[in-house]
């Protein structure tokens, strides 16, 4: 499981947080529209392999052309600890950027599944 095992009590708040930054947004539902993918992310994580985002190169790249709303979005749900919690043993500046990716990623993808019944109904 990933960083993001957080309690469905938390959609209100993932997704005043998550779409306040609306690129960031439109990124992450134009890169996971595949429901199966979506789900494996959320109940597994990113560290068992998510095309595009497996390797230091592409998180990084994500990371630079996302940086504040990461940032953001790391630090409104983990608060102010939210470097120490996602450096985890990471030993260098591009395995937190990883991490940092990952667990907004893994966010969006819990947020996703828990109200995929809403977004089929609307």
């Amino acid at each position: 499981m990933g960083f993001c095992s957080l309690p469905a009590t938390h959609t209100y708040f993932l997704f005043t947080v998550l779409f306040y930054t609306q690129e960031l947004t439109d990124a992450l539902s134009e890169r996971f529209d595949d429901m199966d993918e979506i789900k494996d992310v959320a109940n597994y994580g990113c560290g068992g392999g998510v095309p595009g985002l497996i390797y230091y190169k592409d998180t990084t790249e994500f990371f630079e052309q996302f940086e504040d709303e990461i940032e953001d979005v790391c630090y409104d749900i983990l608060g102010d600890d939210y470097l120490s919690l996602l450096s985890n043993e990471q030993t260098s500046v591009q395995g937190l950027i990883q991490m940092m990716v990952w667990f907004v990623v893994e966010t969006y993808c819990q947020w996703v599944l828990d109200n995929k019944d809403a977004a089929i109904a609307a």
